[in-house]
């Protein structure tokens, strides 16, 4: 892979038409459907605060979990809902972060003494993880995974993180920041999809939020359009067909909602997907647009749980809460986290002492009798 040094040309993403019909005439719905999913809770015995945070097409899940002592393990699901702590390379507290199709996985450690590790897990090489280094002193905060083994994110010091973009061939390499000559300024990565394409956001210390593209390979970080610099927006998510969603502000409302981006790089709520809340965001994108998120996420600068979750499929908006075929321990549901090629989804909810507590929700087939409308 090549790198070069010189800024290349903004790559904007192609929103497909039908994607526009959906954000611009989804409705939340009314009433309470039958069940769209089967719930599955993720289990790490004697644990706590269980938090899963991206599944792959196989079906395995990653995140994370509090041990006995309070100290934080990366985690591992398998599709049948095996455990598996993740190594560290020492005491302190782990996760995981991501996981691509061949297995890869991503996350960070901090030992409470030095500045925060990026780790890569790779099984098919090693059951430790490689430490992705930096700076001396410096943070490396990896978000995201790509089937090519890119890895993305962050890093940097405090108030002054750079985007950054590893591979096996090239190491750590700095993408940069929006405007070298801003004072206070941070970039991150959040996504890379197959292409390549890299999606994040940058901001100003205390200031407010903007969208950024980029493209492996090309060591910039560019603004997505007149109109994320114009209004806070966040990209959490692309998807293999180069669409990106995330969070923006809203037009009528100083509220950050979700949204789909065009191929001009502005924006679209996604109408209906802060359910009966004033906020929300999109998380996650499938190949096939199905989209997952949370709604109610206060005055949070980026996707977080909230008060409910949900997710669009087939031109309509759920609250995920009340699609599910039983809600086992859980309370709510507080945001749909990741969601794989098969349609099914990993979040986070609730249960009624207010422990935090993950879920695998899995597509429920509809019954082929019916397919063509006639019963019989």
């Amino acid at each position: 892979m090549i790198l070069r040094s010189t800024r290349s040309a903004p790559c904007r993403l192609r929103l497909p038409a039908a994607i526009l019909t959906v954000v611009a005439s989804a409705p939340a719905l009314a009433g309470t459907p039958a069940p769209l999913y089967h719930l599955v809770t993720l289990d790490a015995p004697g644990g706590s605060a269980i938090a899963a945070h991206d599944i792959n097409d196989a079906g395995q899940v990653v995140g994370r979990y509090l041990d006995a002592g309070f100290n934080g393990r990366a985690a591992l699901w398998d599709a049948d809902g095996t455990l598996h702590d993740l190594a560290l390379p020492g005491l302190g507290d782990g996760e995981a972060d991501a996981i691509n199709n061949a297995g890869q996985i991503v996350g960070a450690f901090n030992d409470y003494q030095n500045p925060q590790a990026g780790l890569l897990w790779d099984p098919g090489v090693s059951a430790q993880p490689l430490v992705l280094t930096a700076d001396a002193g410096a943070f490396v905060a990896p978000l995201d995974i790509g089937d090519g083994g890119e890895v993305v994110g962050g890093y940097g010091q405090p108030a002054q993180e750079r985007a950054f973009v590893w591979t096996a061939a090239t190491g750590l390499v700095d993408y940069g920041l929006q405007d070298a000559n801003m004072q206070f300024q941070q970039a991150r990565w959040s996504a890379v999809n197959a292409s390549g394409v890299l999606v994040g956001h940058w901001n100003q210390h205390s200031s407010n939020v903007h969208a950024i593209i980029g493209q492996v390979g090309s060591a910039s970080v560019q603004s997505m359009s007149s109109m994320t610099e114009a209004f806070a927006s966040i990209a959490t998510a692309v998807n293999d067909g180069g669409v990106a969603v995330g969070l923006g502000l809203a037009a009528a409302a100083p509220e950050l909602v979700p949204v789909v981006f065009a191929a001009d790089g502005s924006y679209s709520e996604i109408a209906g997907a802060t359910l009966d809340q004033d906020n929300g965001c999109a998380a996650a994108i499938n190949a096939a647009g199905v989209i997952v998120g949370s709604a109610g996420i206060g005055t949070a600068s980026g996707c977080v749980p909230g008060l409910k979750a949900w997710v669009l499929r087939d031109g309509t908006v759920y609250d995920l809460y009340d699609v599910v075929d039983d809600h086992g321990p859980f309370a709510s549901f507080q945001i749909g986290r990741a969601i794989n090629a098969g349609g099914v989804i990993v979040g986070t909810g609730l249960t009624a002492d207010h422990e935090t507590l993950s879920f695998r929700l899995v597509p429920i087939a509809g019954d082929p009798v019916f397919a063509d409308g006639f019963d019989g």
